[in-house]
């Protein structure tokens, strides 16, 4: 039988009627009854438990785990609203699944390990070669999970994932996990077996001014840039503008100007959207930031978000020793959806002129990142950012 693989999509504005619809599309492709894998994309418009048990029933025992997100990204299309389901049958691919909840009480570095530990058991004795995880992007330091998911894992293991989250009400954003619709939580699955896989990343930010650097930072926290209270890199470049960064309303600003932390060891940067700043003028980010580290005010723009995004193709392809891909994922930030606007797609062309048009691709835009990155050894590390586009290909 080898690998089947079908994508479904609807736009039908009942709940019920778009899981089906979505189901039965990528069912269809399939060729085969059995389901061993199901990957489930929802926008803020549907109701995710009336839309899963719809899935679930129809993919009955398949191995489920999914992510709200602010849209979905297809082969042909980038849509706001909608269900996506993939689904895949396989001899030669093995799946295991976890789910971690409260991630707001308990301690992250034991998620991490707990989600590991779920994944591996699940899924058995065989050859390891990715982890795809869904983290609830309302977790203000997402970096200490990925970590303790590295080690659990292995120091070699790739590790990709997104942050879950929901245009509509941003405090519904869920995970899932077979049967459940989870919140504040962590979804995984560890895939493997006789298959070839290809990571890519890329964000195409450019620093502006001259650098500066974290003079004291705690977690994700920095609490001092060059000696200043860390937000006043934001005052010296946009002056009265930057009070929205103290706003109800800061999304559009740290989202479109992250700040960029220098890596020594690739020479790439590592973006880090400010989530809040506090009374000190402290900015809390997404992620651990590193003291004496130098650091950037970032900005994209349409054409180097495209080309960010051939360039993560091309790093995924090549992994692939010339082999055809079977199937493309893309998690992408949410913040280059902003900034594209009517043009995203553009993005999704480019992917498609290194991989072919045929291809399946299916995505989604998150609020974070989670890919490899170059380290000091001679494997990447994973790490947790904003602002780029991940590319997985299986073959």
């Amino acid at each position: 039988m080898s690998t089947h693989i079908g994508i479904g999509f609807s736009r039908q504005r009942d709940s019920q009627q778009a899981a089906r619809e979505a189901a039965l599309q990528s069912r269809t492709q399939l060729e085969s009854t059995r389901v061993d894998f199901a990957l489930v994309l929802i926008t803020g418009h549907y109701d995710p438990h009336d839309a899963l048990a719809v899935i679930n029933d129809l993919l009955r025992g398949a191995r489920v785990i999914g992510s709200s997100t602010v849209g979905i990204i297809l082969s042909g299309s980038i849509e706001r609203r909608g269900i996506a389901v993939l689904t895949i049958t396989s001899d030669d691919m093995k799946f295991g699944t976890g789910a971690v909840e409260h991630l707001d009480t308990v301690n992250t570095p034991q998620a991490g390990a707990e989600l590991a530990r779920q994944c591996l058991e699940d899924f058995g004795e065989h050859g390891r070669q990715i982890f795809l995880c869904f983290v609830d992007s309302r977790l203000q330091n997402v970096s200490p999970l990925v970590q303790s998911l590295q080690a659990s894992l292995g120091s070699v293991f790739q590790v990709i994932g997104a942050g879950s989250c929901h245009q509509l009400r941003p405090d519904d954003t869920f995970q899932i996990h077979r049967r459940q619709v989870l919140a504040d939580s962590v979804s995984g699955v560890v895939v493997g077996g006789h298959m070839n896989v290809g990571v890519g990343s890329r964000h195409g930010w450019r620093p502006l001014g001259k650098p500066r650097f974290i003079t004291q930072a705690s977690g994700n926290i920095i609490q001092t840039i060059d000696g200043k209270p860390a937000y006043s890199v934001y005052e010296e470049f946009f002056g009265d503008q930057a009070v929205r960064l103290r706003s109800s309303h800061s999304g559009q600003m740290a989202i479109l100007y992250p700040l960029g932390i220098l890596l020594e060891e690739s020479g790439d940067y590592l973006l880090r959207n400010a989530v809040d700043i506090l009374p000190d003028g402290s900015i809390v980010c997404q992620g651990n930031i590193p003291e004496k580290a130098q650091v950037h005010v970032m900005i994209g723009n349409k054409d180097s978000c495209k080309q960010a995004a051939r360039k993560a193709a091309e790093e995924a392809r090549q992994a692939l020793l010339g082999k055809e891909p079977k199937l493309v994922l893309v998690l992408e930030s949410m913040a280059r959806l902003k900034l594209l606007g009517r043009t995203a797609f553009q993005e999704i062309q480019k992917i498609k002129e290194v991989f072919g048009p045929k291809v399946p691709i299916l995505g989604m835009y998150g609020n974070g990142e989670i890919s490899p990155l170059q380290s000091t050894e001679r494997f990447k590390r994973p790490h947790f950012q904003n602002g780029s586009i991940v590319t997985l290909a299986i073959s």
